[in-house]
């Protein structure tokens, strides 16, 4: 059973369940699980209200042309779902903005410890196991966390992932009240908010990790959950956003192409300059995966203005870093070193180690690819200590094995198979990697003719090696 936790499964799993869509075995399980667990139980009849209601209302808006033409009649993003009114907040309207306000201010010292706890693991659970989510200003304090480790996603994924794995379990056990009894922590900051913003924050780290069908699981629950907490435009457009990016990356730029306008012209409709900016971005990742190249710079460098203007400079740098990708793959090699030349100058090594990481090794593609072997090299082993600083463990060997193949190619074999030895030996460590394999690329790289074809090779089969054991099971 896929879960989040030992005793129950996940919201996925219960989504999978309701609609009758699990194996016989794990369906038979989960059965027993809810028959006796009055949380789980609960969570099951939302799910199944929520798609009862969404699959009724969404049959009576008929989406637009362009998304019926292109997005096929099963995609969960055919259409954005309608919105759900929210409950209504009883009393004075002043007396409750008031009391909102009041939290929210109370919210910013328990979103910074929130913050803070995310770099360890065990501060983390502990800090959100002691959330009192019956009170608003911890709702609040929660919610700015989740959206806050969004906008440093950068700084590293998989922690990103760990905390959104976190809060979704603690959203989880919170005690369900009936819609009378709920107070102004439910009025405020809707669990089913909380949720959303959890599983799309997941989303977003998956993509990062290239874990692209867990991106797609959580993405899918996330755009459910805003839609059944009030459907805002903007949460909504944002999920779109990420989403879009996730299908580009999977190869569907057309899709890509739907989803990234339709979240712009939200953001541009409602005068988010910033928000509109990302989604011209991933605009642009559809149209360069098109090979629209003159339409996909001029989507770019329209994102980039915005970004240098606002000093935004992790969106900054990820867009130089996919025009760089662009220019290099139709051979404008110097067009793209100077790209990657200026998106680092730009970074933080410590704010941004992961995406100072990933450019890093994408200016090592494009060195390679000139024959600046040397400098190829120099860039990866860059890259690694990067990589491994932001817990990316399997990108840190690829980048090494990647290090070991340049200095082999720049004519320095004695460097090359002493940084084999080391990445054996890494690999030794993680028992990740077959014994022959690794000895496959030692007898290729032994001699003094190495057969730089088979290193080749045989690098690429370990990276989809190392990517695969490492990947995370799915929560």
């Amino acid at each position: 059973m896929s879960r989040l936790s030992p005793a129950h499964p996940d919201d996925f799993t219960l989504l999978r369940h309701v609609a009758g869509d699990l194996p016989e075995a794990e369906a038979e399980e989960v059965s027993r699980h809810v028959s006796r667990c009055d949380g789980c139980a609960a969570l099951a009849r939302e799910i199944a209200g929520l798609d009862g209601e969404l699959a009724a209302r969404a049959e009576e808006r008929s989406p637009t042309p362009r998304d019926a033409a292109r997005l096929a009649p099963e995609d969960p993003f055919r259409s954005r779902p309608p919105a759900r009114e929210p409950s209504s907040w009883r009393g004075d309207p002043a007396s409750l903005a008031a009391r909102a306000l009041e939290a929210s201010e109370r919210a910013l010292p328990i979103c910074e410890r929130l913050l803070q706890a995310s770099r360890n693991a065990g501060q983390l659970a502990e800090a959100v196991d002691g959330l009192a989510l019956q009170d608003a200003a911890h709702r609040f304090g929660l919610l700015y966390a989740l959206q806050e480790s969004g906008r440093r996603i950068a700084e590293a994924p998989p922690r990103a992932l760990q905390f959104a794995a976190e809060v979704l379990n603690r959203v989880r056990r919170e005690p369900f009240r009936p819609e009378g009894e709920q107070g102004d922590a439910e009025s405020f900051v809707p669990r089913l908010v909380l949720r959303g913003q959890a599983h799309l924050l997941a989303g977003q780290a998956c993509n990062w990790t290239r874990e692209l069908e867990r991106a797609r699981s959580h993405l899918e629950l996330a755009y459910r959950c805003f839609a059944r907490a009030g459907g805002d435009e903007v949460s909504l457009a944002l999920v779109e956003h990420i989403e879009s990016q996730r299908r580009s990356f999977l190869g569907r730029p057309r899709d890509a192409l739907i989803l990234a306008r339709r979240a712009l012209t939200t953001f541009e409709s409602l005068g988010l300059e910033e928000h509109a900016a990302r989604a011209q971005a991933s605009c642009a990742l559809a149209l360069d995966g098109l090979n629209r190249e003159p339409e996909a710079v001029e989507s770019y460098v329209a994102a980039l203005r915005v970004f240098e203007r606002h000093g935004l400079w992790s969106n900054y740098v990820g867009v130089l870093n996919n025009m760089a990708a662009l220019y290099a793959r139709f051979g404008k090699l110097d067009e793209a070193r100077r790209v990657y030349a200026r998106a680092l100058r730009r970074l933080s090594r410590e704010r941004d180690r992961s995406f100072v990481a990933y450019i890093r090794h994408g200016l090592a593609d494009v060195l390679f690819a000139a024959g600046f072997y040397r400098e190829a090299a120099v860039s990866l082993a860059q890259a690694s200590r990067l990589y491994r600083e932001s817990g990316l463990l399997a990108s840190a060997l690829i980048a090494s094995l990647f290090e070991v193949e340049s200095w082999g190619r720049h004519g320095d074999l004695h460097r090359a198979r002493r940084r084999l030895d080391l990445f054996l030996e890494a690999v030794a460590q993680q028992r990740v990697l077959d014994p022959s394999v690794a000895q496959e690329i030692g007898e290729a790289l032994s001699g003094s003719r190495p057969d730089f074809q088979r290193v080749a090779e045989l690098r690429r089969q370990t990276a989809e090696i190392l990517s695969e054991r490492f990947r995370p099971s799915p929560a």
